[in-house]
């Protein structure tokens, strides 16, 4: 989400330039895989995560093997890129982040049964393998309607369930603040479970200080809880990319 005024391949020596250590992408099949190693040996940058399924849906049981199948080649693809981290999500997205099937027909508790049985089924897949499966709850009221696992409470209550030490939730700062805001008492309450970090502004979806959120005070808190996990500014330049480098900068 940042960088996109130039060319994929040239966000690499942007994000080196930029101070940055880590990056971080959505889909992996339609990129060339060998490229972004190369180009992350290049400037010395580590992939710090990238989507692990994408067109299938955790919580549909008609297709818990394909998901698993590809979850399990997304594994083997963070390997040979030595990346840590691979983000999961209930239901498949589509193009703009759109939810490909609402499942309106499947009882909530069937699909919460489904989607525990498939991460008891991937835990020791990822636990052998050394990548973190990070379940990521997302907002049903502006980017992703139909969405089933929508709350921190949600996540966490499934990723403890399992009970592994390579499934965690992704708290994603912007959505969690759409959806049910007090930030700084939930990652208290599930900092156990919290395994990576997504930070934007809200509303827009912008870099911090564009909005409503004081990110002094969340950086504050995850210093004082000793999160030592990633941090990932998936947010949309307000205006564009180098300003919106300065803001991160300046939390």
């Amino acid at each position: 989400m940042l960088f996109t005024e130039v060319p994929f391949a040239d966000r690499f020596h942007l994000t080196r330039e930029s101070g940055f250590d880590y990056l971080e992408f959505w889909s992996w099949k339609d990129k060339d895989i060998r490229k972004i190693n190369e180009l992350c040996r290049v400037y010395d940058l580590k992939v710090a995560s990238f989507s692990g399924d994408q067109p299938f849906s955790m919580v549909d049981q008609n297709q818990q093997e394909d998901y698993i199948a590809f979850v399990q080649e997304s594994i083997e693809t963070a390997k040979f890129l030595k990346c840590d981290n691979l983000v999961i999500h209930s239901n498949a997205l589509g193009e703009n982040g759109v939810v490909i099937n609402h499942y309106d027909n499947i009882a909530n508790t069937q699909k919460i049964a489904v989607m525990f049985d498939v991460l008891k089924t991937l835990a020791p897949l990822a636990e052998k393998a050394n990548v973190n499966l990070a379940l990521e709850a997302l907002n049903t009221i502006v980017d992703h309607t139909g969405n089933f696992l929508a709350s921190t409470e949600g996540a966490a209550e499934i990723v403890r369930l399992v009970n592994s030490s390579h499934i965690k939730i992704l708290y994603d700062v912007y959505h969690m603040q759409i959806m049910e805001g007090n930030i700084i008492n939930t990652l208290n309450q599930y900092i156990d479970v919290i395994g990576y970090i997504h930070i934007a502004d809200v509303p827009g979806r912008h870099e911090p200080g564009t909005g409503e959120i004081n990110f002094a005070n969340v950086m504050k808190t995850l210093q004082e809880l000793n999160y030592d996990g990633v941090i990932g500014f998936e947010l949309t330049p307000l205006h564009d990319s180098k300003k919106a480098v300065r803001s991160i900068k300046n939390i």
